[in-house]
């Protein structure tokens, strides 16, 4: 075969057994070289796609792993350990290898947490087979499966060790006011709406 062949993105997906958003995603970070066409298409060297598959089978026989873990406060800092042992011990009885370890000390409500941010931007521009986190909350209270979705453009799989979320009243509770002060904020003003929330705050402690 020529091995200057020029391959359609469809076709190459289909070889490389990937989508061609994540072929788009590769070769915007640089992990697969292509050539633009007219009419901006992408046209790939047969070459180029060999060395892909090439590298696809060695990789595939090594599961590479990030393990990412979370609490909300510095005061679970021993939870924080014990998740990072736990998901260490399933990781490496499971055989994976672990390519990175990432951690947060920060609500699951808050987005802008540079530890997922830099898992994320990671598994751009590494092939990664796998996130593993230990419960669902433990990524995000909400939005995991738009997580899921992401991690998946780039061939990523998310692993959750544990179906159910966490048990941790006190994280839920913070979470809560956390939403009830900004709402409340934007009806009242922030420091009224603070104070509501704070008021809120002590009755649902009662109820725990």
């Amino acid at each position: 075969m020529n091995p200057g062949q020029l391959l359609k993105i469809g076709d190459v997906a289909t070889l490389l057994g990937v989508t061609t958003q994540t072929l788009r995603n590769w070769t915007n970070s640089g992990y697969m070289n292509t050539l633009i066409g007219k009419g901006g298409h992408r046209r790939f060297r047969r070459s180029e796609v060999e060395r892909l598959m090439e590298l696809k089978e060695r990789e595939d026989n090594i599961k590479k792993c990030l393990l990412y873990y979370r609490v909300s406060s510095s005061i679970q800092k021993d939870n924080l350990e014990c998740q990072l042992e736990r998901l260490t011990s399933f990781a490496l009885s499971n055989g994976f290898i672990i390519e990175g370890i990432y951690k947060d000390i920060v609500s699951g409500m808050n987005f802008k947490r540079r530890g997922l941010l830099k898992l994320l931007k990671y598994c751009q521009k590494q092939r990664i087979s796998t996130v593993i986190i230990e419960y669902k909350d433990r990524l995000a209270r909400f939005g995991v499966d738009l997580l899921r979705e992401f991690l998946s453009s780039f061939g990523t799989e998310l692993l959750i060790v544990n179906a159910t979320n966490s048990n941790y009243k006190q994280e839920i509770i913070d979470d809560m006011i956390a939403i009830i002060i900004h709402f409340s904020s934007r009806l009242y003003g922030k420091r009224k709406g603070r104070n509501k929330a704070n008021k809120i705050k002590k009755e649902l402690l009662k109820e725990t």
